[in-house]
């Protein structure tokens, strides 16, 4: 599902350029500068897709430079629209800064779609904290116990993604990134177990192969509004 969604994303940003250009009617004739007028430097978002992973996320862009935009997410783990059994509940947090390599520019090259559309890359630190509740029965002698358990990650990610802002007034993200997760896992029944009992999995920011594969991937669609 996951190599389905990062394919997916991948052409659609391949094929993006020529499906959605466009050109601002507020750009005099002759104005050669390299942005747009009425930047909007800031984006709030939402994670299209997040409440299908038992989550809720939230994003804010700045707009620091040049070609640069402080990027920063925060996720509700719990919150969804699917049902599941063992519901986990707990949150993440990502930071990282856009570094627009391939910026968008208008038809006669010489001019800025918008200081914020662009392909960029986006090195980012991630980290996931949340617990899960696991009830197990017996039949001889019937009876119950629910075990809980606690995981955290922190991962480092490199992002490859393309953000577009439609009429100045609406922002589409998408990306897809591969990274290093170092996670702990920690159970009720069993103590503290560092960097050798985590079998991986969905951290919701991002999923890994766990302790013994520590690689981390990402993917994603935001939808946002700048201002």
């Amino acid at each position: 599902m996951k190599l389905i969604g990062c394919s997916i994303i991948g052409l659609f940003m391949l094929f993006s350029e020529k499906c959605f250009s466009q050109h601002y009617a507020d750009l005099a004739p002759g104005d050669k500068t390299a942005t747009t007028k009425k930047v909007k430097k800031s984006i709030v978002s939402f994670g299209f897709f997040s409440p299908l992973n038992q989550h809720i996320s939230f994003g804010y862009d700045q707009l620091l430079g040049t070609d640069i935009i402080l990027s920063s997410q925060i996720g509700i783990i719990g919150p969804g629209v699917t049902q599941t059994t063992n519901p986990s509940k707990g949150g993440f947090l990502e930071i990282g800064p856009k570094l627009f390599f391939s910026p968008t520019w208008t038809m006669d090259g010489m001019r800025r779609m918008n200081a914020m559309q662009g392909g960029y890359f986006k090195p980012e630190i991630v980290v996931s904290a949340f617990s899960q509740s696991n009830t197990y029965y017996t039949n001889y002698p019937p009876s119950s116990t629910t075990n809980s358990i606690t995981y955290t990650g922190i991962a480092i990610i490199l992002n490859l993604g393309h953000q577009w802002i439609f009429a100045n007034s609406f922002a589409l993200d998408m990306y897809f990134g591969i990274g290093y997760n170092i996670s702990a896992y920690n159970s009720s029944g069993t103590g503290n177990n560092f960097n050798n009992e985590d079998n991986g999995g969905n951290y919701y920011s991002y999923e890994t192969g766990g302790s013994s594969f520590p690689l981390a991937f990402a993917a994603g669609l935001n939808l946002g509004v700048p201002f």
